[in-house]
């Protein structure tokens, strides 16, 4: 993933002819964007993008932020040695995959406790998943995070680059 504004016609042309394409969306904080992407397995640009967007904004943090494609959670962040998760959600699986959904939350539960949550793409669907676990949208994940920030002590970097962002994600 990456976005356009921040790479060079030369990488644009690399990308474009290695599979990925051009795709609208909104960085955290709402501002249209367009990024890069390469479809995987069975997510969308939606969820890909939030998933950079997300794990992007945490390394403003310096922590250790790994994403994963499949089973584990899509963003693990390490603060203090205890593990926080992120799943992202565009109200698919719920409807289509319920019972590895159930697996999914099962998981969750017994790697994080109640380090976890999950962001939906869509707040129409809030409703459903808070059923489920605690539930943000894609508005309020920045203030959820800094807030998990503020209780550990970690201190943002603002001005920071994150370093290798692209290499972290798929």
């Amino acid at each position: 993933m990456f976005r356009w504004k921040e790479i060079g016609a030369s990488k644009r042309w690399e990308l474009e002819h290695s599979g990925y394409y051009l795709a609208p969306g909104r960085d955290i904080n709402g501002k249209k964007q367009f990024y890069y992407f390469k479809p995987v397995f069975h997510e969308s640009a939606r969820h890909g993008i939030l998933v950079y967007e997300a794990a992007r904004y945490l390394m403003h943090y310096d922590l250790k932020v790994k994403t994963f494609l499949a089973v584990r959670p899509d963003i693990i962040f390490v603060i203090d040695g205890n593990e926080w998760a992120l799943e992202i959600e565009t109200g698919i699986n719920l409807k289509k995959a319920k019972k590895r959904f159930l697996e999914k939350i099962k998981m969750l539960k017994e790697n994080h406790g109640r380090r976890w949550f999950f962001v939906v793409t869509d707040r129409n669907c809030l409703k459903s998943y808070k059923r489920y676990g605690k539930t943000l949208t894609k508005r309020n994940v920045v203030g959820k995070i800094d807030k998990i920030m503020r209780e550990y002590g970690v201190a943002y970097s603002g001005e920071k680059q994150p370093s290798g962002c692209e290499n972290n994600f798929w």
